[in-house]
């Protein structure tokens, strides 16, 4: 999958559309580590309808290099559960391996408590349940600045 940066006229009247939803705001840009490109797709935009810039990546290895070129670049990372080749928790550990603070969030289609027996040892800053909607990722990432 290709890196999916959002910038520009994609972002037109984004700032007013997440500030319009109040509370805290994650500051800095979001990595989407998604193997599935229409769901990262629609993650990237609907962030940048929430007021945030974005970054996809498609699998392990690819978000680890978007970090490792610029660790300071991200301020969250939305991770999903189920990667092929590398899995979740070993990408968890490259990334918080760079950057110890940064907040993770896991997404699954599978069933929470099994996703995080299964992620035991990770400190995530939340959990959403696909699919989600875009207010209830406004309230995870919400809550993730509160971590």
């Amino acid at each position: 999958m290709n890196n999916l940066s959002h910038t520009g006229a994609d972002r037109q009247g984004a700032a007013h559309a997440g500030a319009a939803r109040g509370g805290p705001r994650v500051a800095g840009r979001i990595l989407v580590v998604d193997d599935d490109e229409a769901v990262g797709l629609i993650l990237a935009r609907t962030l940048t309808r929430l007021g945030y810039e974005s970054d996809v990546a498609g699998d392990g290895p690819k978000a680890i290099s978007l970090l490792n070129a610029d660790p300071a670049h991200y301020s969250l990372v939305l991770l999903d559960f189920k990667l092929p080749g590398m899995d979740s928790g070993t990408v968890y550990r490259e990334l918080r391996g760079m950057r110890p603070d940064l907040p993770v969030v896991l997404m699954s289609g599978y069933n929470r408590e099994d996703a995080l027996d299964k992620s035991a040892g990770m400190e995530l800053a939340g959990f959403l349940h696909k699919p989600f909607t875009a207010d209830t990722l406004s309230s995870a990432l919400g809550s993730a600045c509160r971590a």
